[in-house]
């Protein structure tokens, strides 16, 4: 038999990716599951010993489930296996209503058709924090270390497994935020994309009850996803936009691929992007529902959060990407809500988990507690704290390259960028550039891939693509 070579895993932001069939297989996926249970099966892990699997839409995920599964099951955790392909914060909510130790989800989240990866989920119902990753880490390099470079299990220990549909208990903890029956008395014409994803019928199921008018696209299962990845953003959503204008539609919403991201479209076809769908859930959690509490930002959002912050006299804290960082806070205060650029966000009442499905729905009941559809509360957001525009672009360079950029980014101090003078600088999670005028600039280099990525918020889209092109400008000359 020819030698096992030792395997190369990193986590990321948010658990593990990697290529089917390349790096993320079914041995790779038992290796990580093993390390996964270690850490849960310790004495002074919270919880029951039970851990909950769930897998998204992408191809093999069921397989792959199967596969961790299986490994907990021999461990000697009782283990829950969903018995569909299911949303992450479904995975989420159960792990939390059924007193887990934790959870895996198979997914790659809104990442290509090409990728899989495996989230892991805690008790409390949020993402591992940082320090537990740390530890699952480690329990991951003692196993290679000693040499465990594959686990194998028996296909007996199936007959271990409990499968069983996680959405009903979800679904109840949903309607326990939310005012459904105001959703459905509104009149509005909703539309929703699932982008193919696993939170397919999730929300026509929520609202059946209620006689909402809501029209679901995108809700098979397509393993390619229909040639676009699974994120709500604007390049992907053109089903949507035209849905909602054939359609004459009062609103439509997006959900990724694991459904814990959100993206909207108003009446007039026009991307609402995370930065603004964060705005109008907040005021109308303080507002129309008389919520208190701090509010999480990470580094890439708009400052229209410190604006609302600062009116309501709500502390707001600033922290790094990744909605791991939101839920250590989550987890240690009150947050009324916290969110971040790419669309995840989270709210008081529910488990510390960012959420498409039930961001979806906050936004539906503004829409009905106001009288407002988006684009009408939108203008009077920007009457009142001023224009606040937004792009993002994600640079590819050459990976030789990314230590060249990586250290220029942690050492320049530019004064001046595309006319504008540098006020600050900040370095809490790549490099953020501050002006006098509010605007900003951050330049983000990933840890585990060759992807540089460039955010800018000004008061014009004019300022903001200049701002872009003068942190492409420092990353090309680096």
């Amino acid at each position: 038999m020819p030698e096992l070579k030792r395997p190369e895993i990193t986590f990321g932001t948010d658990g593990w990716r990697g290529i089917i069939a390349e790096d993320f297989t079914g041995a790779s996926v038992r290796l990580v599951a093993q390390a996964v249970v270690n850490f849960l099966k310790r004495a002074d892990t919270p919880g029951a010993p039970t851990i909950y699997v769930g897998y998204d839409n992408r191809s093999q995920s069921e397989y792959f489930a199967a596969e961790a599964a299986k490994v907990a099951a021999a461990s000697g955790l009782r283990t829950i296996l969903s018995s569909a392909a299911c949303s992450s914060p479904a995975v989420s909510y159960n792990s939390y209503a059924g007193d887990a130790r934790g959870a895996i989800m198979i997914t790659a989240s809104h990442n290509p058709p090409q990728f899989n990866g495996l989230k892991i989920k805690m008790g409390y119902g949020g993402s591992a924090l940082p320090s537990m990753v740390t530890q699952i880490e480690q329990e991951l390099s003692a196993l290679l270390d000693a040499g465990v470079y594959a686990v194998d299990v028996p296909a007996s220990a199936m007959d271990l497994v409990h499968k069983t549909d996680l959405r009903p208990a979800y679904f109840d903890g949903l309607r326990k935020v939310v005012d459904l029956d105001a959703i459905g008395a509104s009149g509005y014409k909703i539309v929703v994309d699932s982008m193919h994803g696993s939170g397919a019928g999730y929300l026509p199921s929520i609202l059946q009850q209620t006689n909402a008018q809501i029209t679901e696209i995108r809700g098979d299962r397509n393993p390619v996803f229909g040639g676009v990845n699974p994120e709500p953003i604007p390049q992907n959503l053109g089903a949507l936009r035209d849905a909602v204008l054939a359609a004459k539609a009062d609103v439509g919403v997006a959900i990724d691929g694991d459904a814990d991201r959100v993206g909207a479209m108003d009446s007039h076809g026009n991307f609402v992007d995370s930065h603004r769908i964060f705005a109008i859930a907040l005021r109308h959690l303080y507002e129309n529902k008389g919520l208190r509490g701090s509010v999480v930002k990470t580094v890439s959002t708009t400052r229209l959060i410190d604006k609302l912050c600062a009116k309501y006299g709500l502390e707001l804290r600033v922290v790094p990407i990744g909605f791991k960082n939101i839920c250590e806070w989550m987890l240690k205060e009150q947050v009324l809500i916290g969110g971040e650029e790419s669309g995840g966000i989270g709210v008081l009442g529910h488990i510390p988990e960012r959420d498409g499905p039930l961001m979806s729905l906050i936004l539906l009941e503004s829409m009905a507690v106001r009288h407002q559809r988006l684009e009408e509360q939108i203008d009077e957001l920007m009457a009142e704290f001023g224009p606040h525009e937004y792009n993002r672009v994600d640079l590819h360079p050459n990976p030789a390259r990314m230590p060249a950029i990586i250290r220029t980014l942690k050492e320049d101090n530019p004064t001046e960028i595309a006319g504008q003078q540098v006020a600050s600088i900040d370095r809490t999670d790549g490099t953020k550039f501050d002006f006098a005028d509010g605007s900003w600039l951050l330049l983000r280099a990933s840890g585990t891939e060759p992807v540089v990525r460039v955010y800018s918020e000004s008061s014009s889209q004019e300022n903001v693509a200049r701002l872009i092109e003068g942190g492409v400008q420092i990353v090309e000359n680096a």
